[in-house]
């Protein structure tokens, strides 16, 4: 774990935004990497290198639009080649059929929000571009989802790494326990206040 901080913070210290930028696309195709790690890292070179927080959010943006690009780059697969071409590709990024499930149902229930509340939940993140692929969803809509998701999720996490500064390395185990937590209830939320919007619509 200490090798894997060293490394990413070696990368963004390195290449500032071309580093986030990088380190996020990684983590998106390959999803051992995790994002709770990486943007709150960001945050820590930020603070390191006393950068305003104009430049902080340039941060969080390249790190969303590797994302995004990463996102992208598993749409077009899973459009052209479909499920069973992606899981077995899949099985040697940990990517199994339970994950592929877990976002299929997902995308299922939440229909094109599912992007974007994918975007921010743990676990579903790196995986909600394979349903959407396999289901050739509008890639304007897709792109458009994708990236404001990413942005979210990145601004949050680059901002609190940079807040916490230097105790970032020492709590960044715990705070890899408290993310899913959070995010689970915050999604949790933001499908509570979808539901009722869409039902009232409906009714409408």
């Amino acid at each position: 774990m200490v090798d894997v901080v060293e490394s990413i913070i070696s990368l963004i210290s390195s290449f500032s935004y071309l580093g986030i930028f990088v380190a996020a696309f990684v983590e998106t195709i390959f999803p051992p990497i995790p994002s709770e790690m990486i943007f709150p890292l960001a945050g820590f070179v930020s603070f390191k290198s006393d950068y305003s927080y104009f430049q902080i959010f340039l941060m969080a943006f390249s790190g969303a639009l590797g994302s995004t690009i990463g996102a992208v780059l598993i749409y077009f697969l899973s459009y052209r080649f479909g499920r069973v071409a992606i899981l077995k590709i899949g099985k040697y990024l940990l990517v199994n059929e339970n994950k592929v499930k877990k976002s299929e149902d997902w995308f299922e229930h939440y229909g094109v929000y599912a992007v974007f509340l994918g975007r921010l939940a743990p676990g579903i993140r790196e995986i909600i571009s394979i349903p959407a692929g396999i289901a050739k969803m509008n890639f304007t809509n897709f792109f458009v989802f994708t990236f404001a998701g990413s942005l979210v999720w990145s601004t949050l996490l680059v901002f609190l790494g940079y807040a916490f500064g230097n105790s970032w390395v020492s709590l960044s185990d715990a705070l890899s326990d408290f993310f899913p937590i959070f995010f689970a209830m915050l999604i949790l939320c933001i499908g509570i206040v979808a539901i009722i919007y869409l039902i009232k619509r409906k009714r409408k």
